[in-house]
């Protein structure tokens, strides 16, 4: 038995059951290890500490992001909003001054209906 340095495999005798690990090491939603069980696969889950989930969170939301990007579905949308229900409550937000926040930046700067991008700003000198 031994390593393959070209694929990262192992190499295993005939009859030992050859397994593929892959590194994940991000939060997941609270359901994902036992679907994974289910599945009949393996995996191995903690759970993270309250100042680490702050951390993961934000992690999340710029993956999100990015595959919202890549992807721009309903379904990306949803796990966007799903996980930022889980941020403003892990960091102990209130929804109703989030809500009272969104309507002040909207009456002082607007919204996003007009499609308004910003090409350049110059300054007098």
């Amino acid at each position: 038995m031994g390593m393959n340095s070209f694929t990262g495999l192992r190499i295993t005798d005939e009859y030992e059951v050859n397994a593929v690990r892959h590194e994940y090491q991000k939060l997941v939603r609270d359901r994902v290890p036992e679907i994974i069980k289910a599945s009949g696969r393996n995996c191995d889950y903690r759970t993270l500490s309250n100042a680490e989930v702050l951390l993961a969170l934000q992690d999340k939301l710029l993956e999100k992001a990015n595959n919202f990007a890549k992807n721009p579905t309903e379904e990306e949308i949803s796990d966007i909003m799903e996980l930022m229900d889980a941020i403003v409550d892990k960091f102990g937000f209130e929804q109703m001054h989030i809500d009272y926040l969104k309507l002040k930046n909207r009456q002082a700067k607007g919204g996003y209906q007009n499609n308004t991008y910003l090409i350049f700003i110059e300054d007098e000198q």
